[in-house]
């Protein structure tokens, strides 16, 4: 019988982090684990459950020897995100080092996208989940104390059988998720989180997080929530009552964690309306969900009263070609309508990507320019195309077996690369029929976003101004050490950023931008 249970959910640890640069690296408490300790409870209230979420660890292979030896689970199981595949894979060979014969047990994005590979991996895991995995999560338990091994035919996982990997039946999506309980914040110790904020300078140990819907009704084809198959909403009430639980025990942040939340508007203007009636005085956080073209000026109104104090777009490409190619078809005028009224009210982050199959140097810059207009965006984001394997992109591609490698080996490195260093580009790897930029030519873009966008003066004064409203002085300087990626910066560099003329500082081929 299984009376312990370790979850792990991957990231990147504090060791390599440098003063807010955390800030910059973390999304949220491990939400996909605590629903599955909720869910799993309800039939087995005996079994203990421990999670390590490695953003709170000193040192993450130190941490995992540890609370293996001490805690001595009967299952282990761990979660990533595709851009911690690397950190991924070594966590699971440390656990293997430690307990080599407990049961090991992966899941999560990553592991739905990539469980070939993943099972391919020599001795990595024993078994892989696909997709959600409360359901399969308590069958997978029952199955394993009943026979005291995992099962190797459950539906909505994949196994290795004789050298081969064998994927089971799939596990139907929950079409009610009204079913689901709300995410065991009592597996979790909140103190864990010290120190670590996102980018609405929410402090980790004193808010939380909601979750009102899963998929998304777009199928923007870079992204993993392409494979949904539909959304599925949570009722207004419900999500209303899991926050009313974290208001009574004093949490006044909270953060939104929906795909797409304002997708139809009815339902998040009704959870807004709750918001403004039930729970005064909180401040709320948009890092994702929130979709510019069908924002109208009632749910900006309803966002601000309740208490929004940053939100993020997602722009990507203004070419309407490529909005077609990447299936997200975007309403390009509208939305940028939209972002100007948002960044005039809010502390609002915009996200670009450039290096889109087919996209040229041209269309690059045509993007480049959109973002260089948008005089009140306090948080331009250029972000450069990346493929992740289980993605539409992905399949489109249709890469070689050495791509996939080279692919998979640069993902080991996605997180860490600086606006000076190798832009580790996967067009470097394709025909230019394919994709036509290459790395050279995404430096070059890069350095522009520095030179028309980030440094744009008319920008940087006037999204301070919006700013103050919802920070401190000393919080500003917190969001630009985030923002710059620079934890010695000071209130020196703002003041020389608030007189800046719009010039490059730097030498495109020399040192990394400097402000001291």
């Amino acid at each position: 019988m299984v009376k312990k249970v370790l979850l792990i959910d991957v990231e990147f640890d504090k060791a390599i982090k440098e003063g807010s640069q955390l800030q910059a690296k973390w999304s949220h408490h491990p939400l996909g684990l605590m629903y599955l300790i909720s869910s799993a409870q309800k039939k087995f209230p005996d079994i203990e459950f421990k999670i390590l979420h490695t953003i709170t660890c000193e040192n993450v292979g130190e941490d995992v020897k540890k609370i293996i030896s001490e805690f001595a689970p009967e299952l282990i199981g761990i979660r990533a995100l595709s851009i911690c595949a690397g950190e991924f894979k070594a966590v699971g060979k440390i656990i293997r080092q430690e307990a080599p014969n407990t049961p090991l047990i992966a899941g999560g994005p990553y592991s739905s996208a990539s469980y070939r590979d993943i099972l391919a991996s020599p001795s990595l895991v024993d078994l892989v989940v696909i997709g959600e995995g409360e359901i399969t999560f308590v069958e997978l338990l029952t199955g394993l104390n009943d026979k005291g091994s995992l099962p190797s035919s459950l539906a909505g996982t994949a196994v290795l059988s004789k050298g081969q990997v064998w994927v089971n039946e799939s596990r139907p999506i929950i079409d009610n998720i009204d079913e689901i309980s709300p995410p065991d914040y009592n597996s979790i110790d909140l103190k864990d989180y010290k120190g670590i904020s996102n980018q609405a300078l929410q402090s980790a140990d004193s808010c939380a997080f909601i979750e009102t819907s899963r998929g998304c009704t777009y199928k923007c084809y870079y992204c993993h929530a392409a494979l949904s198959e539909t959304v599925r909403r949570r009722s207004p009430e419900l999500v209303l009552d899991e926050m009313s639980e974290h208001y009574k025990r004093g949490i006044r942040d909270f953060g939104f964690v929906d795909d797409i939340f304002n997708v139809p508007k009815k339902t998040g203007k009704a959870i807004l309306r709750g918001v403004i009636q039930r729970f005064p005085g909180i401040r709320i956080n948009f890092s994702n969900g929130l979709r510019a073209d069908q924002l109208d000026d009632e749910f900006l109104d309803l966002l601000e009263e309740a208490g929004t104090v940053h939100l993020a777009l997602a722009v990507e490409t203004v070419i309407p070609r490529l909005q077609k190619l990447i299936v997200k078809h975007l309403n390009i005028p509208k939305a940028k309508e939209v972002v100007e009224k948002c960044s005039k009210r809010f502390i609002t982050c915009v996200f670009f990507i450039v290096g889109f199959p087919s996209e040229t140097m041209e269309e690059a810059m045509e993007t480049v320019n959109f973002a260089k207009d948008l005089d009140h965006l306090a948080q331009p984001v250029l972000s450069i195309c990346r493929v992740y394997p289980g993605t539409p992109l992905f399949d489109a591609l249709d890469p070689t077996p050495e791509q996939v490698r080279l692919i998979d080996e640069q993902m080991l490195h996605a997180a860490h690369k600086k606006l000076s260093g190798n832009p580790n580009f996967y067009g470097d790897f394709f025909s230019s029929e394919k994709v036509p930029l290459k790395g050279e030519g995404i430096s070059m873009v890069r350095w522009e976003w520095m030179r028309n966008v980030i440094l744009n003066s008319n920008r940087i004064r006037n999204s301070h101004k919006v700013m103050k409203k919802f920070f401190s002085d000393d919080q500003i300087i917190n969001f630009y050490k985030n923002f710059f990626d620079n934890p010695h910066f000071s209130q020196k560099d703002l003041d020389k950023l608030l007189r800046i003329k719009q010039q490059l500082v730097a030498d495109p081929k020399g040192s990394p931008v400097s402000l001291s």
